[in-house]
């Protein structure tokens, strides 16, 4: 596979990979990729985390960056479609990324911690609605889907909750392990991977069943009537030329046949690829979703 290059002596240049987020969350995805992606397109990849703002930070950085291929945005749905919906991020998705691929896509899960004594939907139901207001959510940040979705999931039932944000996934997830937090809805990836002693996952946002986790129950079959699901893309700045997208998404698709049966086992799901025009079209209708679930939350701005 030819390396992108913009000229003959640049062939071996490297290729920045921002993920918008403390380590070990999305990034734990994207680890599983790197090799399968260096390997095919013939060149240095440098995973890099550029947390802030929810991923605002480095998102509008990839949105501002030349499109020649060299720095690209591996993210979730919050920075993209979700973080627009709340707060003024300074770029827009449509206008200022092209998707090279769409990598997963998967319910977001509920999870509780082990300290909460909650083990299913009505044990949350009856602790919120005997001590209002004591029941505490964590979330990676203000403004994204997990935040978002539990301001929802607490208006569609009726609930009193606090939120705990917090710097990423994974200090989110700590903060159930240690009893900060007693509830945080997560993708069904950094769920699995993150979860173990001191938190567990009671329910799924969906109307059906995980095919990787059947015995777990949906949350629409506990009572509440919710769902919204979590999604990673690999993205590229606007501009970036249709040979250089196709390569990458190529690249891409190879990588995650590779990573396949670590990503059923480490995190209890099958890859979704899409590629780049199919992702574009799969994000116009999630942007209607994001704007449906940011009014339901009450957080739209």
């Amino acid at each position: 596979m030819t390396p992108i290059t913009d000229s003959p002596t640049d062939d071996k240049a490297s290729i920045e990979i921002l993920v918008p987020f403390p380590p070990g969350g999305i990034d734990l995805i994207l680890n599983l990729l790197l090799p399968g992606l260096a390997l095919r397109l013939g060149q240095p990849l440098l995973l890099v985390n550029r947390p802030g703002g929810t991923g605002a930070v480095g998102s509008l950085e990839v949105a501002q960056a030349k499109p020649d291929g060299h720095k690209l945005l591996f993210a979730s749905q919050g920075p993209l479609v979700y973080q627009p919906q709340v707060n003024e991020v300074g770029y827009d998705v449509q206008r200022n990324f092209v998707p090279v691929c769409r990598v997963t896509s998967t319910p977001s899960v509920l999870m509780a911690s082990d300290r909460s004594g909650f083990k299913c939907l009505a044990d949350v139901l009856a602790k919120a609605r005997a001590e209002p207001g004591s029941i505490i959510y964590s979330s990676p940040g203000a403004g994204g889907l997990p935040h978002i979705g539990m301001s929802a999931f607490a208006n569609v039932l009726g609930l009193q909750l606090q939120h705990l944000p917090m710097a990423g996934a994974a200090a989110a997830i700590e903060a159930l392990k240690d009893g900060r937090a007693d509830l945080i809805a997560e993708q069904l990836p950094t769920a699995v991977a993150l979860a173990g002693k001191g938190a567990s996952i009671i329910g799924v946002f969906a109307s059906q069943r995980l095919t990787t986790l059947p015995d777990l129950p949906t949350l629409l079959e506990q009572g509440c009537d919710l769902s919204f699901q979590s999604w990673n893309v690999l993205m590229a700045p606007a501009g970036t030329s249709t040979p250089i997208l196709q390569r990458l998404s190529e690249a891409c698709r190879a990588a995650l046949i590779d990573a396949t049966p670590e990503l059923n086992r480490k995190m209890g799901m099958s890859p979704a690829y899409l590629g780049s025009a199919q992702t574009a079209a799969f994000i116009v209708n999630e942007l209607d979703r994001a704007r449906a679930l940011a009014q339901l939350s009450g957080l739209a701005r």
